[in-house]
């Protein structure tokens, strides 16, 4: 064999053991790559379900409350005082809630507001002045009244600090009653110095 065949026989062997090594590597590189890959893909769903569980759960849509701007029933009072009462909610609690608008239409500020409290001297003292605490309804077919309710120190569970109304001017006002029973669907609204007035109870 010439120097020139060798010389070329060693090349290719050369070659082919490159090529061989090559291969090798690259089939390496790729098992690694794909073990990488199932990893890392491992990795991403375990931090997935992670973060579905570090996820705080939306919180409860509050239900809507009573729409306010219809008024159901008035109330008139003296010297052009009004009570526009703008809903009547029997709640789940076992009570009753009035919400309204007291409206002074003349020039000439009102202070008659401590006749609203009622005669009770324990309720007006709880109170602290003008309320609505002497409020009460009245269950025609059951022949029952209910009285506003109160806490442990005799404040009625309505709106305090009526000490006067402005001329011309609108105050939200709620009181809180005993629920009558589920078939009582109307009843009448009294309050000292205001003609009395039916409402409709709804559920809340």
């Amino acid at each position: 064999m010439s120097m020139w065949q060798i010389t070329r026989a060693r090349r290719t062997v050369a070659a082919a053991s490159l090529a061989a090594a090559l291969a090798f590597t690259l089939s390496a590189c790729g098992e690694d790559g794909n073990r990488s890959a199932n990893t890392v893909a491992g990795q991403g769903s375990e931090s997935g379900q992670g973060d579905d569980r570090a996820r705080q759960p939306k919180e409860p849509e509050q239900p809507e409350k009573p729409d306010d701007s219809k008024v159901i029933a008035t109330l008139q009072g003296a010297d052009g005082i009004s009570l526009d009462v703008t809903s009547a909610t029997r709640d789940s609690g076992g009570f009753v809630t009035v919400n309204g608008v007291i409206k002074n239409s003349s020039d000439t500020e009102y202070f008659g507001t401590d006749f609203w409290t009622g005669p009770e001297l324990a309720l007006q003292k709880g109170a602290g002045g003008g309320s609505l605490g002497g409020a009460s309804l009245i269950d025609k077919a059951e022949k029952k009244r209910y009285y506003t309710l109160r806490d442990t120190e005799d404040r009625p569970l309505t709106t305090l600090g009526l000490s006067s109304i402005k001329p011309r001017s609108e105050n939200r006002v709620f009181m809180q009653f005993p629920a009558p029973p589920k078939s009582t669907t109307e009843v009448d609204l009294q309050i000292p110095t205001f003609q009395s007035a039916s409402l409709t109870l709804t559920d809340a």
